[in-house]
């Protein structure tokens, strides 16, 4: 086809001739769909692309410059919209890492509050095996937060028997969790 020939083409196709497309399509379908298959994975994806091309080259065809050779207009189309096919595709690869990682982190977070829950009933099954006075004491340095003075002054004793009975119990603590764990 002559530069003149294409010329005219592209002035019936502004006017909206469909014959004027049809013949573009013609000529054209081919090495489009060719081209956007090289960047596609698969047939049907080119296919679309080829499909969208020709809808963008119909609803633009007063924008065309009839000066410019068709075929590049078409090619950079397709370009266009195999890069955008390219960033959807980065896009829901990423939305679906995303979600698989949180998936994962919830299933370690469901991991780690089961361990969890299991060292804490552990644990209480040792403080519960502390002599009564002991277990009084640790239990409300390290679940009620109270500090030494808080204790001593509630249960009447001095600060250095509450420092000794804490120190004991974390000593029997470690080694019931070394002996649980080995």
């Amino acid at each position: 086809m002559t530069s003149e020939d294409e010329i005219d083409l592209i002035s019936k196709l502004k006017s909206g001739d469909e014959r004027a497309f049809n013949k573009i399509y013609e000529i054209f379908h081919a090495r489009v769909y060719n081209f956007s298959l090289k960047l596609l994975p698969n047939a049907e994806e080119a296919a679309e692309i080829l499909q969208r091309v020709f809808v963008a080259l119909w609803e633009q065809r007063n924008q065309i410059d009839p000066a410019k050779p068709i075929g590049a207009y078409l090619f950079s189309i397709a370009k266009y919209m195999v890069y955008a096919e390219f960033k959807q595709l980065v896009y829901r690869k990423a939305a679906l890492e995303d979600l698989a990682g949180k998936s994962t982190v919830l299933r370690e977070l469901t991991k780690d509050e089961v361990l969890y829950n299991e060292l804490v009933h552990v644990l209480k099954t040792f403080i519960d095996r502390l002599p009564e006075k002991r277990k009084e004491i640790f239990t409300l340095s390290r679940f009620e937060g109270l500090s030494y003075k808080e204790i001593a002054d509630r249960l009447d004793i001095s600060e250095n028997t509450v420092d000794t009975q804490i120190r004991r119990a974390l000593d029997f603590v470690r080694t019931e969790f070394s002996n649980y764990f080995s």
